[in-house]
């Protein structure tokens, strides 16, 4: 559910053009929370492996998400300025 949650969160902060250091910050923090929840299921064998883990596949999802919103984000910020710009004489 944080996976997901966080890849959601970083669409849409990506479609408001924020920096590129956003999905990072955000991959470390999910990925700290997802380490604390395995660490108190699972024990402390594999937690440090899973850290790692959903460290590589957060910071991988979010970025692509990221650049999503980006993307789009920048397609529509253009769009919205040419129609500014045809209304004028």
């Amino acid at each position: 559910m944080l996976f997901w949650a966080g890849a959601v969160l970083t669409g849409i902060l990506g479609y408001k053009q924020l920096d590129w250091w956003v999905p990072g910050l955000i991959a470390c923090a999910v990925a700290a929370a997802q380490f604390l929840l395995f660490q108190n299921l699972l024990g402390t064998q594999g937690a440090g492996l899973e850290l790692l883990f959903s460290l590589a596949l957060n910071l991988t999802m979010y970025t692509a998400t990221f650049s999503i919103g980006r993307a789009i984000g920048q397609r529509r910020a253009r769009r919205r300025q040419r129609k500014a710009t045809r209304g004028r004489p």
